[in-house]
């Protein structure tokens, strides 16, 4: 039985609008915050006399944390969105400061990179899973409009930062950065539960609204252990190639945003502020590409996963593409359309995940599919930082995150055959 004392919201309701700006605002201030972390790394590395392949750590253990997160959203069954949201979110902030504070770069790593992390998992699994929960008929809307919050984010903090650093010091440009973070929780707090006959009408499990349930104690034992681990998510290819697309895309998405800035200062012999412009541009692309991907994935008659086979293979060649000059009006050029290719993944996997698992199993799958990120994530942003140090070229790192991005394309393109096939054997002869 499910108590529902607290105000509901419609989804698709005017009130869902409202908790798209809400997650806009927390999606700017969180992933947004940690798509900037580049412009650190330089003065962080100037500090501690520390290389590429150290400092790119706090990249990989913060995306690697992230992923393992996400497995915590089960949480939301006992504590609710708002709840879980505002305490990760909170976190999220004290374990920046704690990084502003750090006398050595293994203290920067662990609060920077996995302390942050993990808690800003939890909080950007939230704002994504809200998407699933809030819209039906504009979902992709939805999706490309809130993740959009992260490009204005990058857009806004890459130049900002930068300046901070050199009026402040990385020190005082952090305390200042976790200072910002803290306006997630602003947008955390307006979300509202929604009913059990609206969920029941839209497909939206116990697991994903902010109520109290209570639970028998004569449940099943398998039925508690599919209620944390799932199994039967794992039990198609379909499922599998939704995973490994996703695990893909992220090793290269966050490989090239962490590669922009000692593109800019190694090959090109920028500084950086105009390092960070790089950022921006590529920041500017990404808001582009998801506005177009939120526009365009609701559409009558556009299939999703063709959209995303689409634009990661044209990611795909812009990834190789932007090692090929080296001028910078070329280079800004090339970055820009390097975040708009990218961005379509980003913005809607979540609701290619709600086609392919549905929507009441989207908590769980979204679990597995940041712990699975991490497995190849966290590996890969040392190995790039390897290379650089190795070869002196930014280069390399690039066609390696190239493959992976091809890989993505593979993937959601077969997953899109498989619905097509799928769709014909339902449909009538």
């Amino acid at each position: 039985m499910t108590d529902t004392h607290s105000i509901h919201v419609l989804p698709d309701s005017t009130w869902s609008l409202v908790i798209c700006c809400g997650n806009i605002l927390a999606s700017f201030s969180s992933l947004g915050m940690y798509r900037c972390l580049g412009v650190f790394y330089p003065a962080v590395m100037s500090e501690f006399d520390v290389k590429y392949a150290e400092v790119s750590l706090v990249t990989g253990l913060f995306t690697g944390t992230m992923s393992f997160g996400a497995l915590f959203l089960v949480l939301v069954k006992w504590f609710g969105l708002r709840k879980l949201g505002m305490v990760s979110t909170f976190l999220f902030s004290l374990s920046l400061f704690a990084a502003s504070l750090s006398t050595s770069i293994t203290m920067y790593v662990v609060f920077c990179g996995a302390v942050s992390g993990f808690f800003s998992g939890i909080s950007i699994n939230v704002i994504y899973l809200t998407i699933s929960v809030y819209y039906v008929k504009h979902r992709s809307k939805a999706a490309g409009l809130i993740t959009a919050g992260v490009s204005i984010g990058v857009l806004v903090a890459a130049p900002a930062l930068s300046s901070l650093i050199s009026e402040y010091g990385w020190r005082g440009a952090m305390l200042i950065t976790s200072a910002m973070t803290l306006n997630a929780c602003v947008g955390v707090a307006l979300y509202r539960p929604v009913t059990v006959t609206e969920a029941a009408e839209n497909n939206v499990t116990d697991a994903m609204i902010v109520t109290k349930s209570r639970t028998s104690d004569k449940t099943p034992l398998s039925n508690r252990i599919r209620a944390v681990f799932d199994y039967t998510l794992f039990s198609q290819p379909i499922y599998i190639l939704a995973y490994v697309s996703s695990m893909t895309f992220w090793a290269a998405m966050v490989g090239c945003t962490f590669l922009i800035i000692p593109l800019g200062m190694e090959s090109l012999g920028l500084d950086r502020t105009a390092s960070a412009i790089l950022l921006t541009f590529h920041a500017s692309g990404d808001l582009v590409g998801r506005i177009f991907a939120g526009a365009t994935g609701d559409c009558k008659g556009v299939n999703r996963a063709l959209l995303l086979g689409c634009t990661t293979a044209f990611g795909t060649v812009a990834t190789y593409a932007i090692t090929l000059s080296r001028d910078y009006a070329i280079q800004c050029a090339v970055t820009f359309i390097l975040g708009m290719t990218y961005a379509p993944f980003g913005s809607l996997y979540v609701v290619l995940y709600t086609e392919v698992f549905g929507v009441d199993k989207m908590t769980h799958a979204l679990s597995y599919e940041g712990f699975l990120s991490t497995i190849l994530t966290l590996p890969v942003t040392y190995l790039l930082g390897i290379i650089i140090d190795l070869t002196g070229e930014v280069r390399i790192a690039y066609y390696v995150c190239g493959v992976f991005m091809m890989i993505t394309s593979v993937c959601v393109c077969i997953i899109y055959i498989i619905q097509r096939r799928n769709a014909n054997s339902k449909s009538p002869e």
